[in-house]
């Protein structure tokens, strides 16, 4: 997409009508004489992915870039993974950053969840019994009464060393399979939640660590702290859902974001308040109070929430992947489908266009589509949509 995280900008890719803009908010920085480091995770078999190589020019316009390798295995310890290694890497130099007088922004970016959530043995099955231990169906009973003719010698061999780690790989590697999501039974969801959770409360536990040491300085040194994440999860973890446009639901597009302020003395508050990725790089020149007059396509300094600006109006969200258009608001989620503005019949594109109208905060999952009861308020989004797409088309035909 645009990467609105390095550009600020709140239009995706498929609305601009110039070229994407490279321009990365830490270019500005640096010209302010701002120092600019920037700590990497990537697992040592694979490599940078490909969402790192795709973000190269923005990545390299730190001054420093450091990159920690570590390994995702079910037999490893803890410590070997790449989240341990990326923030064992942060607490060591932790106190360096800290005695560094000059303005610094300090990226510590972790990959989150891999596509394949393998965790370390204890983090892998932290969850699993709890499934396992709702089994009452017929095919359950069965397995435990076959169960019972197995000594407990070869019971701990089996199932412990081999048996355990064959059926979580197998629920990991579901995760790589989006084609037969469809046809796993509520168990099998429920196991592949788990081994993802296990994989999340390894990431938690983590970071944790790292914040805090961070905190520990929050007395003697102004610092703002803000975590969030790249991207929502997988479909997988939400119910079952009938949706041409899976890529753009709610878990995907929904990501978590807390700010801290150490020179604030106000305590920890939940806000109701839509936020984007391109409120980062606003609301971080606005820290150092180098940032340009509000412009209607960027994000929120979001620091005026933490100074009590409450008056803020809650922007319009705007998504976008290969095949989905969509707009998020504080009350809906509007999608729609992508069709060809060269097709010869407008009328025909509308016939076969999907849209997709659902209730916010309400509906946390996407799962009451309420576009037939509201045309009024599809026909709304759908102009804002087609009034975005006309100024793209206009401008590459000219």
């Amino acid at each position: 997409n645009s990467f609105p995280c390095w550009t600020g900008e709140t239009l995706p890719q498929a609305f601009q009508a110039a070229s994407p803009n490279l321009q990365s908010f830490v270019s500005t920085l640096k010209n302010q004489g701002i120092a600019t480091s920037l700590l990497l995770e990537a697992d040592a078999d694979a490599g940078r992915n490909a969402a790192q190589r795709a973000q190269e020019p923005y990545l390299s316009s730190f001054d420093q870039v450091d990159t920690i390798t570590g390994t995702n295995h079910y037999q490893l310890s803890e410590v070997e993974t790449p989240i341990a290694k990326l923030m064992q890497a942060a607490v060591e130099r932790l106190p360096g950053w800290m005695e560094d007088s000059r303005d610094q922004l300090i990226w510590i970016r972790s990959e989150g969840v891999p596509s394949f959530p393998l965790a370390p043995e204890f983090f892998a099955t932290l969850y699993l019994d709890e499934v396992l231990d709702q089994g009452a169906s017929e095919e359950a009973d069965e397995t435990l009464e076959e169960l019972e003719d197995v000594s407990d010698e070869d019971l701990e061999t089996d199932l412990e060393e081999e048996d355990w780690q064959e059926l979580v790989s197998a629920v990991a590697e579901l995760f790589t399979s989006p084609e037969e999501w469809s046809e796993l039974d509520e168990q099998e969801r429920q196991m592949a939640r788990v081994v993802y959770a296990g994989y999340v409360t390894l990431l938690d536990q983590w970071l944790g660590r790292f914040l805090d040491r961070l905190l520990e300085y929050a007395d003697s040194h102004s610092f703002l702290l803000i975590v969030t994440a790249a991207r929502g999860g997988t479909a997988l973890l939400g119910p079952v859902r009938d949706s041409g446009m899976q890529g753009l639901l709610e878990e995907s597009t929904h990501i978590p974001l807390m700010l801290f302020r150490s020179d604030s003395g106000q305590s920890g508050s939940r806000r109701q308040f839509l936020t984007q990725p391109a409120d980062l790089p606003v609301t971080l020149l606005s820290w150092w109070k180098t940032g340009s007059e509000a412009q209607s396509d960027q994000g929120v300094d979001l620091l005026k929430l933490l100074e009590g600006e409450f008056e803020i109006q809650e922007p319009h969200i705007y998504a976008a992947d290969d095949e989905t258009l969509a707009i998020r608001t504080a009350e809906y989620y509007y999608l729609e489908s992508i069709t060809s503005q060269d097709a010869d019949e407008p009328e025909l594109r509308d016939d076969s266009q999907k849209k997709e109208l659902y209730r916010k905060p309400v509906d946390r999952w996407d799962v009451a589509d309420v576009y037939q009861q509201s045309p009024e308020v599809v026909a709304e989004f759908a102009s804002q949509l087609q009034e975005l797409k006309q100024k793209n088309h206009d401008h590459n035909l000219s």
